[in-house]
């Protein structure tokens, strides 16, 4: 099976193409903006040098084809502009599905992400409105983008799969380091009762894998994540043990924190640069989640098997290893 993966040099894409390569012996093609990106992927897959903005370069990307998986997408970038985010996250993805199904590809996997509706009460469900905060540009344009692929498979008849991943985690995810590093500190955001439900990397890839090959093809989201969230005061306590140190003392309230990180976000913005902390960051620490994952079962036979404390274990030791930590 040849299967196109955009985005592919990110930390979902680089584990993607291994996985797809190695667990699955599919012949992998790799799309990525940055030919130097491209350097350091599974020696296995084929990479090709693109942009989903610009559909002229998705045509040799996508040629050949059984399925394409879209994980291209512009986020944590809060010094770019709404319309930066659109041009990536909402035409990108139009742009996937018009060259993907006009070169006859058999299927498009659309990488959304649970943040687009995930507001009321918890759990959240596949079936809950979209609700992403009017000021968030990377959620916003991602319900756009999701709207989006499933008019377009419904109006052309067209095979779309979406896939709405919890929060990812595992070897190679920066986005957690300074989390991390936080704990190794024993300085922590006041947790309280917040609940984080995470997916380990290895669990989404192959939720990826059993989308392009599933039989039905139903235009319904489909959320991937553990069968239980973790409090993320367990969170906290399984890495300060894989780190070797004790659970964090010091513990900074989350108000005063998430407002200063506020105001980050304002000033760094106004000199186009990225700030270091900014509002969405600490919805980490304030944001509890709970998912309801039905869809996955129903339409993949998928459920999670990496235990949290695996995940965890693994993500340190990569960070020790590459002496990030």
């Amino acid at each position: 099976m040849r299967i196109g993966v955009t985005g592919s040099t990110g930390f979902i894409g680089r584990n993607l193409v291994r996985y797809l390569s190695e667990q699955k012996n599919c012949d992998v093609t790799a799309l990525a903006r940055n030919p130097d990106d491209l350097a350091n992927l599974h020696e296995r897959c084929t990479v090709a040098v693109g942009d989903v903005r610009d559909t002229s370069t998705l045509q040799s990307a996508f040629e050949s084809c059984d399925a394409v998986i879209h994980l291209a997408g512009l986020f944590n970038h809060p010094e770019l502009t709404r319309q930066d985010y659109v041009d990536v996250n909402v035409k990108g993805t139009e742009n996937v599905l018009t060259t993907a199904q006009s070169l006859g590809v058999k299927k498009v996997v659309h990488c959304s992400t649970v943040g687009v509706a995930s507001g009321g009460e918890l759990p959240y469900s596949e079936d809950a409105p979209y609700s992403p905060p009017e000021w968030d540009k990377y959620e916003t344009t991602k319900a756009e983008g999701e709207k989006l692929a499933i008019d377009f498979g419904k109006q052309r008849n067209y095979p779309v799969f979406i896939i709405r991943p919890a929060q990812v985690y595992g070897p190679g995810d920066l986005s957690k380091l300074k989390y991390y590093k936080m704990v190794k500190k024993g300085v922590i955001v006041s947790p309280g009762k917040t609940l984080k439900h995470l997916i380990y990397i290895d669990d989404l890839c192959e939720a990826f894998y059993s989308a392009c090959i599933a039989e039905s093809g139903e235009l319904v989201p489909t959320i991937i994540a553990n069968r239980s969230p973790t409090p993320l005061t367990d969170l906290t306590q399984l890495v300060a043990n894989e780190l070797g140190v004790d659970y964090p003392k010091v513990r900074l309230p989350q108000v005063p924190v998430t407002l200063a990180a506020s105001v980050v976000e304002i000033v760094f913005n106004a000199i186009n640069k990225k700030p270091p902390i900014f509002r969405r960051s600490m919805n980490f620490f304030n944001k509890s989640v709970e998912f309801e994952n039905l869809n996955a079962l129903k339409y993949l036979n998928f459920e999670a098997n990496t235990p949290v404390e695996i995940g965890v274990k693994n993500t340190a030791a990569w960070y020790k290893k590459n002496n990030l930590i």
